[in-house]
């Protein structure tokens, strides 16, 4: 079963996306089918060839395409030029039309000269509401371009009427600043909408556009990034951008990660550690391998990854979808009340048209359409700035939601790997000559225990010859011609003295014997306690499940502050409990590694994978593990996704409050002529175009 992404074009509502999502979703071998209006995209889950589904949607009156290559953002509909041109000329033209309402001017323009401005402006700048209009009412459908095609056209057709009667009052101001206010609407919506997915384009534009190539020769080439493949060699300056994914051949520099991880401090990189694109090399030139280059990179994945959840429907988007299902149709019912009503209360269809008319398009949808959506994306866009990158919109609606916080311990509120506590010195070697000898002996080892003796040392090593190593056991060599071994107590034939319940011990021996013990353990993080404390505060209740035994998760868990603790679980285990807490009604978050956490990660209704920085290896399994992942190093992230998952919801709520009190108030004043006194379908246009630019506006307020 394959997931695609596809672009989809003519959408102008809420009710044009339930037509594509009826027609995708209709398709043999679609198993489910998402529309986005704010992105223009659709998200597929099925067998279906794509020749198939565009025929559909074709044939609902939409256009279906497949993003171009290595694309995270979804592009325009249009090329912007001609929107701009149209809605320019538009506004020309209707100009001259609107001079009559001005008082103390009197310039009233005569009847033929008011068909010549307006046709124009009706029927060509807005040919596209027509044509969609048409094409939609071919397949029984209407949408927001039905409205528009019918409330300018019977306002212009009207018009010429009165005219030809020798009516002196036209209405051609009407049909044609209609066509003018909502052209100028969508232009300013669709440049606003633009600006939702700046976190993408400026994630995009982190990799830069050549690197420095080595030749076998040793030369330096300037190629363009796309010719890179992965076994290049290439040379990054200090302050220049890392072209690709690959790690230090040569050279030791800081590397700023600030942009894909939020980590404000520069990262320490030497031979053989890894390099992510689009990070920035200070202080030293450092040479590379390319492993990954293009769509395969950590930065395109990303992107790739953000821009799937922004298109992704969170579920506060179902009411507002069940409602346009039915919602044109209803308008239109209405708006045919609307004329019969007036027609018969003043026998005047002149006196009937024009209520029908602010009805139908001051009715629009479009605000409806876009209250979630665009919410949605800016909120997933400012999540990625953050280093908190969202795989899926209901995910980060459900942690704004969340009543209980699950954690996982190890890796997750300790460190996750082993730090020396202490040396038990067993001779009369000095506890500094210990370390040095059992640093020295690891200093090749990749082993975590190893990692944390040589770190734990932190000065020169001794060289090391004849040294094998010895799997379960320990390693073993020779330092200034004395042979040593370190391991545990067994590989030793020694028994350690007794060290901390929850440590693990590592001995160093001679021929003469056992010279001393090191005991390592993992280390609480500095910031558990402080997140865990605001997470209270904010009323969440707080678990802790664990592999470990009971009584070193016990006491992590009194230093964090979590007063549930569930100890000794296997993975299916934590799922259990997991499901067990939902099955009570609440909502529950999980906090894991990602990768042993998997199933913990996949129940939960919000999960939460803590990233290793920008690591390839740390960060790609989680990614593939949670709808949530913090790429920033820390429990901090936790805090900042909270907050932004509640700003999100509460400006979904906001958009969607106000697309519902729009149409609440303004349909019933539009339908009892109220509105006629103000300009009727003149101020109904207006309205419309801003009441969709309201919506986008105050989404973007998620930006900051």
């Amino acid at each position: 079963m394959s997931i695609e992404t596809y672009t989809v074009t003519g959408m102008t509502c809420a009710s044009c996306v339930r037509h594509v999502e009826k027609a995708l979703s209709s398709t043999p071998g679609v198993r489910a089918a998402t529309v986005n209006l704010a992105t223009a995209m659709a998200t597929v889950e099925g067998e279906a060839r794509f020749e198939t589904l565009a025929a559909q949607v074709e044939d609902a009156g939409y256009g279906l395409g497949r993003p171009q290559a290595d694309q995270a953002v979804a592009p325009a509909e249009d090329d912007p030029a001609p929107a701009r041109n149209r809605m320019i000329i538009a506004l020309v033209l209707t100009a001259p039309l609107l001079l009559a309402m001005v008082p103390g001017l009197g310039i009233h323009l005569p009847g033929w000269l008011q068909a010549l401005l307006s046709a124009p402006v009706v029927f060509w700048a807005g040919w596209g509401f027509f044509r969609r209009a048409a094409r939609q009412a071919r397949h029984g459908q209407a949408s927001m371009d039905t409205l528009i095609a019918l409330g300018s056209g019977v306002a212009w057709t009207f018009a010429v009427v009165e005219w030809l009667n020798g009516v002196h009052h036209l209405s051609f101001e009407t049909a044609a600043a209609l066509v003018a206010f909502l052209l100028a609407g969508k232009y300013l919506e669709s440049r606003a909408k633009s600006k939702a997915t700046d976190a993408l384009k400026e994630l995009l534009a982190l990799a830069p556009p050549t690197a420095l190539r080595l030749a076998e020769d040793g030369s330096v080439v300037e190629v363009p990034v796309a010719d890179l493949r992965p076994g290049d060699r290439v040379r990054v300056l200090p302050g220049h951008a890392v072209p690709a994914d690959g790690r230090v051949t040569v050279g030791q520099a800081e590397v700023d990660e600030s942009m894909l991880t939020g980590e404000p401090l520069p990262v320490p990189k030497g031979p053989g550690e890894g390099l992510v694109a689009g990070t920035v090399v200070h202080g030293s030139a450092l040479e590379m391998d390319i492993q990954a280059v293009g769509a395969q990179t950590q930065l395109a994945r990303m992107a790739q990854l953000v821009a799937q959840a922004q298109g992704s429907k969170a579920p506060a988007q179902d009411l507002a979808d069940r409602i346009s299902a039915v919602f044109v149709p209803a308008i239109l019912a209405l708006a045919l009340l609307t004329l019969a009503g007036w027609w018969l209360a003043t026998g005047a269809l002149a006196s009937a048209w024009r209520p029908a008319v602010t009805l139908l398009v001051i009715a629009c949808p479009c605000a409806l359409g876009l209250a979630t959506p665009v919410a949605v994306m800016v909120g997933l866009g400012s999540a990625a700035r953050k280093g908190v990158l969202v795989r899926d919109a209901a995910a980060l609606e459900a942690l704004g939601q969340a009543t209980d916080l699950a954690f996982d311990k190890t890796g997750t509120i300790t460190e996750g790997r082993p730090r020396l506590r202490r040396v038990v010195e067993t001779s009369n070697l000095a506890e500094a000559k210990l370390l040095e000898l059992a640093a020295s002996l690891e200093r090749d080892s990749e082993h975590p225990i190893a990692r944390g003796l040589v770190v734990a040392h932190g000065g020169a090593l001794k060289p090391v010859s004849a040294f094998r190593a010895h799997p379960g056991g320990g390693v073993s060599g020779e330092i200034e011609g004395t042979p040593w071994r370190l391991g545990s107590a067994a590989f030793l034939g020694v028994t350690f003295p007794d060290v901390d319940e929850d440590g693990i011990a590592v001995g160093l021996a001679d021929a003469s014997g056992l010279q001393g013990v090191f005991v390592l353990g993992d280390r609480l993080r500095a910031e558990s306690a402080a997140v865990a404390g605001q997470l209270r505060g904010q009323g969440l209740r707080l678990h802790l499940f664990t592999g470990d035994r009971a009584e070193p998760a016990a006491r992590m868990a009194e230093a964090v502050g979590i007063a549930s603790v569930s100890a000794g679980l296997r993975p299916e285990d934590k799922l259990s409990r997991i499901r067990d807490l939902q099955n009570t009604g609440a909502v529950v978050g999980f906090v894991g590694d990602g990768v042993n956490d998997a199933p913990a990660l996949a129940q939960a209704d919000c999960g939460i994978a803590m990233g290793s920085g920008a690591g390839e290896q740390g960060t790609g399994a989680a990614m593939a593990a949670a709808p949530l992942v913090l790429l920033r190093p820390g429990l901090e992230p936790i805090l900042a996704a909270r907050r932004l998952a509640l700003r999100t919801h509460r400006v979904i709520r906001q958009n969607l409050g106000w697309a519902f009190g729009y149409n609440l108030v303004l349909v019933p004043l539009a339908a009892s002529g109220q509105l006629e006194r103000f300009g009727g379908p003149m101020l109904a246009g207006l309205a419309m175009g801003l009441s969709s630019l309201t919506v986008v506006l105050n989404a973007l307020r998620l930006r900051r």
